[in-house]
């Protein structure tokens, strides 16, 4: 519940669209929106890997003193035609999930984006570049030609320009026509929501995608030359991309599918960027892995890993992806962990079952930096556990909520369900689900905890804060609002969400 990505939304959009295409028998041309670009089509061929040629990548912390008052107000949008909008903005998908809105704060515009649906609206967060001015997002129907596909939104003209389709045109008519289970399965992982991923240096994106064979291969689209390279072409389904701290190694792994098995993971490997040249495999997972999962780097070479099986996280581990070396950290189980990329400490929760295996006690565990054994600072159960980048691990669980720094700082919130916190660092929001913990969501002095203001009574579903922590967004009981330093007027932007749909969230500049 306390998970800032939810993928929920995502698995229902790929589901719903699996679904659809069931129901075709022909490919038909695209639904006309305001995105343009070429087919891609045209640049494959059967010796070479695909090379298409695109356009490049659009490339104070001031505290203030909140009020103590609880006030409402309505938002009327101005429409785009009217107002000059030039950011930042809020995008996030429109209450009708059929298109994106970006809500500039300082004018209260809201302009609409066109893209053929579903939308990946996970994208919002994955796609986005790292100096935030480049938005790549993944949406289309592959029952339309080359319609699913990577396009490239440009704002505040609000132009969407398609990068490259995702699949071949013999995947579209195997899916349409329901003749291979192999091309759904390939359609599954090529739409998963890690499927691309920003290189730190916002130079490369890496994405899956399946143009040149039944399944997904690797691919990485290079702003600055303005082509995108398919870099492997294996009969496993490349998926995961995951980038070093430098921007010279890519991590991914291959999955395989098995009738009554499902999903498992079969290779974990690398590849040198730029150039390509160096293809290695870092290790072979347990043969229960469902999927291995990347938690962070502890420095430019090594980078930590588990497990996930269908009893759990297991086998924490270290790989050195310079040497090919790999050392265990933890070799049991553990329900949840969490990483905090500047102190490289960890925090995990082990379970009952997972901590009398060695003679421990279940509860929230810390691990700084360097250190071989890792310290118990919450007995009990605890069912979500996340890092916050303000700085500070947050667990929660039928205790409520309980907040640490690397350095082992805490502060506990018995009443609360969830909890974030602003990327300064000197703000906490925490909010409750009305049953087990108080409703509404409320302002409170980080690290300290001390309560500063009720902000509303409503029920929430998500809170997002700016990332000058000056201004902060609340979902809640079907509505988006707004509100901003030092007056906290809770603002409404608009209306009419989907009961029970988070809204995924990124902030352009």
């Amino acid at each position: 519940m306390l998970e800032k990505r939810r993928t929920l939304l995502i698995l229902g959009l790929s589901l719903t669209l699996l679904l659809s295409v069931s129901l075709g028998c022909r490919l038909t041309s695209p639904t006309p929106a305001s995105w343009s670009g070429t087919s891609t089509a045209q640049s494959i061929t059967t010796t070479s890997p695909v090379i298409t040629q695109t356009q490049q990548a659009v490339s104070s912390n001031d505290e203030a003193t909140p009020t103590n008052s609880l006030s409402e107000g309505v938002n009327t949008p101005t429409s785009q035609s009217t107002l000059a909008s030039n950011g930042p903005w809020l995008l996030y998908p429109a209450p009708d999930q059929k298109r994106l809105h970006a809500y500039d704060v300082e004018s209260g515009a809201i302009l609409e984006i066109s893209l053929p649906e579903p939308i990946l609206v996970g994208d919002l967060i994955y796609g986005l570049s790292p100096d935030g001015h480049a938005l790549i997002i993944r949406a289309g129907s592959p029952s339309n030609t080359d319609e699913l596909a990577l396009y490239q939104i440009d704002l505040p003209s609000t132009e969407v320009l398609l990068l490259t389709p995702l699949l071949s045109l013999s995947l579209q008519r195997e899916i349409i026509n329901d003749e291979s289970d192999r091309a759904f399965e390939t359609l599954q992982v090529v739409t998963r929501p890690d499927g691309i991923a920003w290189s730190p240096d916002g130079r490369f994106l890496a994405f899956t995608a399946a143009l040149d064979s039944s399944s997904s291969d690797l691919y990485v689209f290079d702003t600055e030359r303005g082509r995108i390279d398919r870099l492997n072409g294996l009969y496993s389904q490349s998926a995961k991309p995951f980038w070093a701290p430098e921007s010279n190694w890519l991590i991914f792994q291959e999955l395989g599918y098995g009738a009554e098995s499902g999903w498992r993971s079969e290779v974990v490997s690398e590849i040198s960027i730029p150039g390509y040249v160096y293809h290695n495999a870092l290790y072979i997972p347990p043969p229960n892995s469902q999927e291995e999962a990347f938690l962070g780097w502890v420095n430019s070479q090594s980078v930590i890993s588990f497990s996930q099986t269908s009893e759990g996280n297991s086998l924490l581990r270290q790989i050195n992806v310079e040497i090919l070396s790999l050392s265990v950290i933890l070799p049991g189980s553990f329900e949840q962990i969490a990483f905090d990329p500047e102190s490289k400490s960890m925090a995990y929760v082990l379970g009952e079952a997972d901590a009398s295996v060695g003679g421990l006690m279940a509860g929230v565990y810390l691990r700084k930096s360097e250190r071989a054994s890792a310290d118990l600072l919450r007995a009990g159960v605890w069912d979500e556990l996340i890092w916050e980048d303000g700085g500070m691990f947050v667990a929660a669980g039928p205790q409520g909520i309980f907040a640490f720094t690397p350095e082992g700082e805490s502060v506990t919130l018995s009443n609360e369900s969830h909890l974030q916190l602003s990327p300064n660092g000197n703000w906490m929001i925490a909010w409750g689900d009305g049953e087990d913990t108080d409703l509404g969501a409320r302002l409170y002095q980080s690290p300290g905890g001390n309560l500063l203001q009720q902000l509303t009574d409503k029920w929430v579903e998500r809170v997002y804060w700016a990332p000058d922590s000056k201004n902060f967004f609340i979902q809640a009981e079907g509505s988006l609002y707004h509100l901003a330093f030092p007056g906290l007027e809770l603002v409404q932007i608009e209306g009419d969400f989907l009961e029970d749909v988070q809204v995924e969230f990124t902030w352009v500049e």
